[in-house]
């Protein structure tokens, strides 16, 4: 609080008198002792009149406006008031005790839930009503030496700096204890979720912790670089209404209210941290029962699509989901990659694999010329790798060849992502 706060509730000339005053801010000044003896007579009064101006003055929420509420902040003014009387009565400063017993003023008020900006406007009114109880029109300020005021004036300010600094302190750092353990009352809820428990106890918990869970959900499963993405995507999607919990080593679950979020999700992601996420779209939970079955298959959609196309950024289920049914048995995989592809995998490596990429391009390209250009050869190479793989078996010009071709390389992509020697063994 400003000096100039506490010299514009002054009558005009007390304000003259006290601004031409000398500014003797070290001396210790005393108010008159019947002023004090007034004061220490009126605590209770004087705190309950700051109470009913908080109340009048401030926009205070609808559940800070019931009796057993004000009643703290009568207790809280009548406390701080009666110690600032005596400070001044005894000529000392603030005490630890004191700053830690006022200060926890800040913590209640947090626990409770009030916001910051209310608190502090609070004691920007309670400033005012204090000082012109101390030293205003009802205790004779005209009648006081214009050092006095000042030196006064300048011990209430500091004790109201102090004050206003311990209870700052103490709310911002109980709010944020609050805080975090609210955020992990909430991952341990969301975590229980897509785990599968959608008891009637994990949706009351939920409530507790003013997790509102409303399907439908599109439930995705995402890696993210760093933690440094990670808090900055989660900054950004929260206020979307996005659900996000940490899930298996390396990867998140998120749930996206509504049908039609996704695409909206993903670039938003993108812009906030280019690069850095890989997502796996898992299908639309409907209700909360659906919502571990949609996780498990968006977990699936992701790891499965980095095995397929590590370039892409996002995995649909609906496209991909097929692969993880075929990955659960690398046995099977293995002996139709050899089926199909058995000619060319046993030449040595150096020979197969760029035959190996040339039937890949083929397969994404309309032409020989397309195919050529998109690996960057003369046509006449592509012609005679062509050649070569109709030699050890892969003739692709045969009807139903694209198709079965196309899915061994996709059974070798994903063999190979976790068994490279597998992906070329025979069956």
């Amino acid at each position: 609080m400003a000096l100039v706060s506490i010299m514009a509730a002054m009558s005009n000339d007390a304000r003259v008198r006290a601004l031409a005053a000398p500014r003797e801010w070290a001396a210790t000044a005393t108010l008159p002792p019947e002023i004090i003896a007034r004061l220490l007579a009126d605590v209770d009064v004087i705190a309950r009149r700051m109470t009913r101006r908080i109340a009048a003055e401030l926009a205070l929420p609808a559940q800070f406006r019931g009796i057993g509420y004000l009643r703290t902040i009568t207790s809280a003014c009548r406390d701080a008031l009666r110690t600032l009387v005596r400070l001044l009565r005894d000529g000392r400063g603030l005490r630890t005790a004191d700053l830690q017993r006022l200060g926890s003023m800040g913590a209640q008020q947090a626990e409770m839930g009030v916001p910051l900006e209310v608190l502090l406007a609070a004691y920007r009114l309670a400033a005012r009503v204090v000082w012109r109880e101390l030293i205003g029109e009802s205790a004779g300020l005209d009648s006081l030496p214009p050092a006095t005021v000042i030196a006064v004036t300048g011990q209430v300010l500091e004790y109201l700096d102090e004050i206003s600094g311990a209870v700052g302190s103490a709310y911002l750092e109980t709010r944020e204890v609050l805080m975090r353990r609210r955020d992990l009352d909430r991952d341990r809820i969301l975590q229980r979720l897509v785990a599968g428990d959608v008891s009637p106890e994990l949706r009351r918990l939920a409530a507790a912790s003013d997790l509102d869970l409303q399907p439908p959900y599109l439930v995705l499963a995402c890696s993210i670089g760093s933690e440094e993405a990670e808090r900055a995507i989660e900054r950004v999607l929260r206020p979307r209404g996005v659900l996000m919990v940490g899930d298996q080593a390396g990867t998140w679950i998120a749930l996206v209210p509504g049908r039609n979020g996704v695409s909206g999700v993903l670039d938003e992601a993108e812009r906030t941290a280019p690069g850095s996420v890989r997502w796996g779209i898992g299908p639309l939970a409907t209700a909360l029962d659906d919502v571990a079955e949609g996780a498990r298959r968006a977990r699936e959609a992701l790891r499965v699509g980095a095995r397929l196309d590590p370039s892409a950024r996002a995995w649909d289920d609906a496209a991909v989901g097929i692969f993880a049914t075929l990955a659960t048995d690398p046995d099977a995989m293995r002996r139709y990659v050899h089926h199909v592809l058995g000619g060319v995998l046993a030449v040595p490596p150096s020979r197969s694999a760029p035959l190996l990429e040339t039937l890949e391009a083929l397969l994404v390209t309309p032409s020989l010329n397309d195919a050529a250009a998109l690996l960057g050869l003369h046509r006449h190479t592509v012609v005679y790798r062509t050649r070569r793989l109709a030699e050890l078996g892969v003739a692709i010009e045969e009807p139903a060849a694209p198709h079965r071709l196309w899915l061994a390389l996709q059974c070798r992509r994903l063999l190979a992502a976790t068994d490279p020697a597998g992906a070329a063994a025979p069956g």
